[in-house]
């Protein structure tokens, strides 16, 4: 799995810079050095790499004031598009944005790009510059989501959570909520004190109980990103339990993995959908779950 870091060493920040001035800089003629600004020392910087070192995306952040941050040099190396790179450097950026107080963020986005940002929640107010004389840039922004995880689409991981709360009553008990919906996964979390055994350890119980909600939820967003309806019931479960929970609940929903034609809603009226949930503790997997997931129009 692919993961955002933080440039460290001297040849860490010379592959950033690098793929930072060949993807955003070099297919204009513009020389080395004319991908940096004054603000390099104050920002916040992330890449990614793959397991042979190779940077494959780069982005920054920067605050212009305590309000309000900005997104500039987002870069994703050609051959490495389409697999959410560009998703995962902007959902570290958000969350360091938000939980440090920021109100809302800007970008300058160029034409291209629109509906990748769009699609994440940012809105156009303007057109910006022309850079090198031909590439049209759009201002955008994206005002504060009520919880720094909700990256994608928050306005429907707010009805989900509003649902549970309001339709399932003992998901607020055992504080079940929404994490993050991002274009790779959807991920919950609970209060573990309110789901603890005379063991100190979560609830087996708790656990099935988290999995199910946080596979419903991925079957309810899969719906929505495919403009469906319909009732959601689990039709079939089955559960491994690795390890004691002691420290951190929490679900994940590798959107991939799931498997299912929801279109069959609108030919038959009903659809299944398979949603594997793994069960962490912290960083560690305790739980696997698998469930059959039934939408009936």
């Amino acid at each position: 799995m692919f993961q955002v870091t933080t440039p460290q060493s001297s040849e860490d920040w010379q592959a950033y810079y690098q793929l930072r001035w060949q993807v955003l800089r070099a297919p204009w003629g513009q020389p080395r050095g004319s991908e940096q600004d004054d603000l390099e020392q104050d920002a916040e910087h992330r890449f990614i790499r793959n397991n042979k070192g190779d940077v494959l995306g780069v982005a920054r952040l920067h605050f212009n004031n305590q309000k309000q941050a900005q997104v500039r040099y987002m870069a994703v190396a050609e051959g490495h598009r389409g697999q959410h790179l560009g998703s995962r450097l902007l959902h570290e950026l958000e969350v360091v944005a938000w939980t440090q107080n920021a109100e809302e963020l800007v970008l300058d986005a160029r034409e291209r790009a629109l509906s990748f940002y769009e699609r994440h929640g940012y809105e156009v107010v303007g057109k910006g510059h022309l850079a090198f004389g031909e590439v049209q840039h759009w201002k955008m922004v994206k005002r504060k989501p009520s919880e720094p995880g909700w990256f994608r689409r928050p306005d429907w991981t707010k009805v989900l959570q509003d649902t549970w709360r309001e339709s399932i009553p003992i998901s607020d008990a055992m504080g079940i909520k929404v994490e993050s919906y991002t274009d790779w996964q959807f991920s919950t979390r609970a209060d573990l004190k309110a789901n603890l055994n005379l063991h100190n350890s979560m609830f087996a119980g708790s656990i099935y109980s988290m999995a199910t909600l946080t596979g419903w939820g991925a079957t309810y967003l899969a719906l929505k990103e495919q403009e469906l309806d319909g009732n959601i019931v689990l039709a079939d479960a089955n559960i491994k339990y690795l390890k004691p929970l002691t420290t951190a609940p929490s679900a994940t929903v590798t959107l991939a993995d799931c498997q299912g034609e929801l279109s069959a809603l609108n030919e038959e009226g009903k659809a299944k959908y398979l949603v594997p949930v793994n069960v962490y503790d912290g960083d560690v997997l305790v739980a696997k779950f698998e469930g059959t997931f039934v939408v009936v129009r």
